[in-house]
């Protein structure tokens, strides 16, 4: 049969193809432009999370290198990844201390791992599922060391000052100053200071007397360490009012509670125990010798301590208990004041000097047994002699750890 001629004009006209083409293929180009733009908006939301992910890490690490118990920790880290955009309700965070994956499943670093749902677009006209983003971030501190000296006070010039003809030698352990001074750690005058490493929460001042033997140079700006021994429980300022012994007699004492200070000459020995300074000044006067072992002296009131440089002092901190390591310790309820040591060369403080808002002036020869000896003090200053050594573990002492840098690692 023939074909009319207007069908066949219709036939051949071709000019409607492209549309038609245009319109049956326009879904599949308009998803996979939508594909693309949608790909690179989960990329941003990915990097943000991963972000979220860091920062939460981190924030766990500086709280569990600040001694955080496992929900601290949890909080902070949830607190920064809220700040970076996780959104609580939305998506979940798990905080892992130690981390359960990776190459530091170590007591010195965080995990976090968060996930978050992704919004689909123009990808929603092919598929249905949830698209969701994870990430994870591990932080961990490093071990910054010993503590031989520690200054506590924040924001003191010269928290820990080493000046006048002092010899210090310190093996094994660091002075740390937590003052954000400029010069919160000085070493000036004829000072010949040896130690592994010295650093500042503020700033340092030093000159040619410091000798490092492990750091290339004196460290500023690092995190404030712990008080080591914040968590004493202070002993009961009770009993009768006893009074130091006065004169040259031989005397032994025993613990209890002195009130008003005192003046120490000639030959007195303490017997083990704690002994109550309640106010005034606990000296010690030229000539004298002192001795006493297991024994800590807690000053309250306001007392503080003034040991005369030609006194021969040998006294030892209990090597167990409560008080163990603890020789001398301030009250923190004190007014600030100056507690000066001074002795002569066979001098022995054996345990920790604890003056939390107070100052020690160490003028002088004290080195404690086996170089056992440690200072905590608001401020620290060294014008005399000792020696200091690190392993004090039979001498009964709390570990004095420094904080070490905080640092992403996976």
């Amino acid at each position: 049969m023939r074909v009319p001629a207007f069908l066949r004009k219709y036939s051949a006209d071709r000019r409607a193809t492209t549309a038609i083409m245009f319109a049956l293929t326009l879904p599949v180009i308009v998803g996979a432009a939508g594909l693309g733009v949608e790909t690179g908006f989960w990329y941003f939301k990915k990097r943000e999370l991963q972000t979220a992910a860091d920062v939460a890490a981190f924030a766990g690490a500086v709280e569990k290198r600040g001694g955080g118990t496992s929900a601290e920790i949890d909080a902070v880290s949830l607190s920064e990844a809220v700040e970076h955009g996780y959104v609580t309700g939305e998506g979940t965070i798990d905080v892992n201390d130690p981390p359960l994956s990776g190459t530091h499943q170590n007591a010195q670093s965080v995990e976090v791992l968060l996930t978050m749902p992704a919004d689909r677009f123009f990808s929603g006209f092919f598929a249905q599922t949830e698209v969701t983003l994870h990430a994870r971030g591990v932080a961990s501190f490093n071990d910054g060391g010993q503590a031989c000296i520690l200054a506590l006070a924040p924001e003191a010039m010269g928290a820990v000052t080493f000046t006048g003809n002092a010899l210090t030698l310190i093996d094994g352990c660091n002075v740390m100053s937590n003052s954000l001074h400029d010069s919160a750690l000085i070493v000036s005058g004829s000072a010949d200071v040896t130690v592994p490493c010295v650093l500042s929460a503020g700033g340092v001042s030093v000159d040619e007397g410091l000798t490092l033997t492990e750091c290339s140079e004196a460290q500023s700006n690092v995190p404030p360490a712990n008080d080591p021994f914040n968590s004493l429980a202070e002993p009961a300022v009770a009993g009768p009012c006893l009074s130091l012994p006065g004169g040259n007699a031989t005397a032994t004492l025993n613990p209890g509670r002195y009130c008003g200070g005192g003046n120490l000459m000639g030959d007195k020995t303490f017997n083990p125990g704690t002994y109550i300074i309640d106010g005034g000044t606990f000296r010690i006067n030229a000539g004298a010798d002192v001795v006493g072992s297991e024994v800590t002296f807690f000053l309250t009131n306001g007392a503080t301590v003034d040991f005369n440089g030609s006194a021969e002092i040998n006294l030892a901190a209990p090597t167990s208990g409560a008080n163990s390591g603890v020789l001398f310790w301030g009250d923190d309820s004190n007014a600030f004041g100056s507690n000066k040591f001074n002795g002569n060369a066979s001098s022995l403080l054996t345990g920790a000097l604890y003056f939390p808002t107070q100052e020690v002036e160490f003028l002088g020869n004290f080195s404690g047994d086996n170089g056992c000896m440690r200072i905590v003090a608001y401020t620290v200053k060294v014008t005399g002699s000792t020696t200091m050594s690190a392993d004090c573990t039979a001498a009964g002492f709390n570990s004095m750890p420094l904080p070490g840098a905080v640092t992403l690692v996976e």
